[in-house]
């Protein structure tokens, strides 16, 4: 399927987004709410571009908006970045502290809002991308936040603000958070190491890593882990840093054929990715 991007003819294959076509050919488009690894939402409304068919012309989100043939997408247009400068304008509003959003402001060329309230810079940074919600949901599978309330009180929590039980301290959500919105601290010194998701309202437990003594991940994601790689909580009680240590022990001893080395290696490798969000940053 061919539509124009820019003046360009260019091939799609059928369902595919605008934004997912654009970013393959090298077209920058922003984004807030957009991640491969989750389904797109168009919940910022960043990445507005401007479809022309015949003699009509509309502005769609381009994460959802998959081009039908001979389509004409322009994605810089006067009417595109007006659009833009306006969202822009209201997330500074809401969010004027978070680096991210005052970068995108000023590449547009705005340096201040003019929806201040007048009550001083707010302290807000979560601009409900929905992107914890979505990679909690769909790639963790556990559901353990939500979108909240509604209008200028819509926020993202657990369940009555409450211990969400369903988290399991993955840290995927935080990770994920454009704006550094949410955070995580881990208590290792107490006689039951914690982690607490500050501001989702929930403490997990953490275990130490059964070599180096480091409190790394919770019981439930080790649980979580084990079923995901089909293998048993044993093989995860050493934190991702130990287990590479060893393993590389391991194969330096007793070097596996190239056949039984790669599918050992592609084994550690699944449990270590998804292990991994626990490790602190370095």
């Amino acid at each position: 399927m061919q539509f124009s991007l820019n003046g360009r003819n260019i091939a799609a294959e059928p369902g595919e987004t605008v934004l997912s076509v654009a970013r393959k050919n090298g077209v920058f488009i922003p984004t807030l709410c957009h991640h491969d690894a989750v389904s797109p939402s168009g919940a910022c409304r960043l990445c507005v571009v401007q479809v022309s068919s015949g003699e009509r012309s509309r502005i769609v989100s381009s994460c959802l908006y998959a081009p039908s043939e001979n389509d004409r997408v322009e994605t810089d247009t006067e009417r595109v970045r007006k659009v833009r400068r306006m969202v822009l304008e209201l997330l500074l509003a809401r969010c004027p502290t978070v680096e991210l959003i005052r970068d995108l402001a000023r590449a547009y060329g705005i340096q201040r809002s003019r929806f201040t309230d007048g009550a001083g810079p707010s302290e807000e940074r979560c601009v409900l991308c929905g992107l914890c919600v979505r990679v909690c949901d769909e790639v963790v599978g556990r559901h353990a936040i939500s979108h909240a309330k509604r209008g200028i009180q819509r926020k993202i929590t657990t369940a009555f603000d409450t211990q969400a039980d369903e988290c399991i301290g993955c840290g995927a959500c935080v990770r994920i958070c454009p704006t550094g919105a949410l955070h995580y601290e881990d208590l290792p010194e107490q006689k039951q190491p914690e982690r607490v998701m500050v501001e989702l309202h929930t403490r997990v437990p953490l275990v130490r890593c059964s070599d180096c003594g480091r409190a790394f991940a919770s019981p439930a994601l080790f649980e979580h882990v084990s079923k995901s790689v089909n293998v048993p909580p044993t093989t995860l009680a050493a934190c991702p840093a130990c287990r590479s240590k060893s393993f590389a022990a391991t194969a330096a001893q007793n070097p596996p054929s190239a056949p039984a080395f790669a599918r050992a290696h592609a084994r550690t490798y699944q449990s270590q990715l998804l292990a991994s969000i626990n490790e602190e940053s370095s």
